[in-house]
């Protein structure tokens, strides 16, 4: 390790400007402190020089506050730790073991781009917000720090003497490049896997503000009318035809957000490998690296929405402690994305070194019992049948039958997907109801095992297996006794040879 940061270290001065952002983050959050100076511009039509003075001393107060910040704000990094102190008036000192670091991101946000600067972000398992951030290190410092910070769990896998004569090297030099994706890779993925909800808030709040009175009088709307009439409405397979080119064109308007977003965050998208951590890079508007030990992952998921089924697609996920993952405001994993059956099965085998064995994704699974479908069935139904017997048939119940009909197909559909594969020390979990994933579960990385059963289960020798990990619970109901019985005894072997992995 390089005895430069072995010392106490302050930050660039350029750092001021990531704590003068965050400081203001704060102030935003909270909305109290904004109070006197949207009071004094209401009072005065916003006009008054007042507003000019609070603005003022508050841009010369968030100034002061961050340079203190900086002031104090030091680092240091001995063989098997990083210190942190920092604190105006309440001192903080963080002593984090480098072997419970989580993630190591390097982050270069687009204030810190003309000077060629980063922030380092150290996460922990445990911990529900960044450990320590260094904000505004060189490229090369970054790398030596990252390195530095990786290099207890590197060193099964490197001499002492390369870590010696590479350690002032950039880590590209010794990575072998795993995945690359293309601007159409991440088009795709933000197609399949788009986020609906936010283009729904900003289109309701512009659609909202028209005048659909005017609209409906004007001429636009009037010759749009009369070609439908004229063109679509002459038989229901143009009319058809009209309403699904409609779904499509919506849902591609739907997407667009989500498309940019995958742009701007992951390209040019690369994941690599330095002997046992893996590195995503990319982003256009702020560039990232990111950094996870593979022995970290608690759980992979494999997940391929509606979308992606038709596309062919998967996303991969990589699970760590809950509450850890490398984007947490999120709650996303360090992700591949735009992912074909075969390239994944191209790509497990090089990942060697996750508790994980499995090499190829499935193309089976064991289902869960029917009675775990007639259990959640029939309450649908049996509303919209007594609405029926009691009012008769009439709109409002003809809705209902055709509600229940739908919910009650959903879960037939999820009865369907869910399901089960025990592969020597894995375990797979399939879910799903349009769409599907798979959940791969090491039984190394078990933490606790749970095993019930409700009346109807005993009778039938059924039982719900509940797979406890630090990044969460994971459950298979309605499965045979025996199978629970396998599974759990199975992790519970796996622990008593090994106890690292328990928390």
């Amino acid at each position: 390790m390089s005895k430069r940061f072995e010392q106490w270290a302050a930050l660039s001065p350029w750092s001021i400007i990531s704590f003068s952002l965050g400081t203001i983050k704060l102030i935003l959050n909270n909305g109290y402190a904004l109070i006197p100076v949207v009071y004094t511009g209401w009072q005065q039509g916003f006009n008054s020089p007042w507003v000019i003075v609070v603005l003022a001393a508050t841009v010369i107060a968030v100034f002061s506050f961050s340079s203190l910040q900086w002031a104090k704000y030091r680092y240091r990094l001995q063989e098997d730790k990083l210190g942190i102190r920092q604190g105006l008036i309440f001192k903080k000192n963080h002593q984090i073991p480098l072997n419970k670091i989580q993630n190591v991101r390097l982050v270069q946000p687009l204030y810190f781009r003309p000077m060629g600067l980063y922030s380092l972000v150290v996460e922990t398992a445990g911990s529900k917000k960044d450990e320590a951030v260094l904000a505004a290190v060189n490229y090369r410092q970054a790398m030596q720090l990252k390195r530095a910070l990786f290099s207890q769990q590197e060193q099964a896998n490197s001499a002492s003497s390369e870590a010696a004569t590479q350690a002032d090297q950039p880590v590209r030099g010794i990575t072998t490049t795993l995945v690359t994706k293309s601007v159409k890779d991440l088009i795709l993925f933000g197609l399949y896997q788009n986020n609906l909800f936010w283009f729904s808030v900003i289109s309701g709040s512009i659609l909202g503000q028209l005048d659909w009175e005017q609209l409906e009088q004007s001429q636009i709307k009037q010759t749009i009318w009369q070609w439908y009439e004229t063109t679509i409405a002459v038989n229901i397979i143009t009319q058809v035809v009209f309403a699904l080119a409609l779904l499509v064109t919506l849902y591609l308007l739907l997407s667009l957000i989500s498309i940019a977003s995958a742009i701007l965050k992951y390209h040019p998208y690369q994941l690599a490998r330095r002997h046992d951590t893996i590195h995503r890079s990319g982003g256009l508007l702020a560039k990232q690296n990111d950094s996870l030990a593979l022995s970290r992952v608690q759980l992979i998921e494999f997940s391929q929405p509606v979308i992606g089924k038709l596309l062919q697609l998967w996303t991969i996920n990589f699970k760590q402690v809950k509450g850890n993952e490398v984007e947490q405001m999120a709650k996303r994993h360090m992700l591949i994305p735009s992912m074909k059956r075969q390239q994944i099965d191209e790509l497990m085998p090089k990942l060697n070194g996750l508790a994980a064995t499995a090499t190829v994704l499935p193309t089976h699974y064991r289902g869960i019992h029917i009675g775990w479908f007639w259990r959640r069935a029939w309450l649908a139904p049996l509303i919209a049948l007594l609405n029926t017997l009691f009012i008769g048939i009439n709109p409002f119940t003809e809705t209902l039958l055709f509600i229940a009909a739908v919910v009650t197909a959903l879960i037939y559909a999820r009865y369907r997907q869910w399901g089960y594969l025990l592969q020597a020390d894995n375990c797979w979990i399939h879910t799903g109801v349009l769409g599907q994933s798979w959940q791969l579960v090491s039984l190394k990385k078990v933490q606790h095992v749970c095993i019930t059963q409700t009346p109807g289960q005993r009778k039938r020798q059924l039982a719900t297996l509940t797979l406890g990990l630090a990044s969460g619970e994971q459950h298979i109901p309605y499965i045979p006794l025996k199978d629970a019985r396998q599974i759990a005894e199975t992790a519970l072997q796996l622990t008593q040879q090994d106890h690292h992995n328990w928390i």
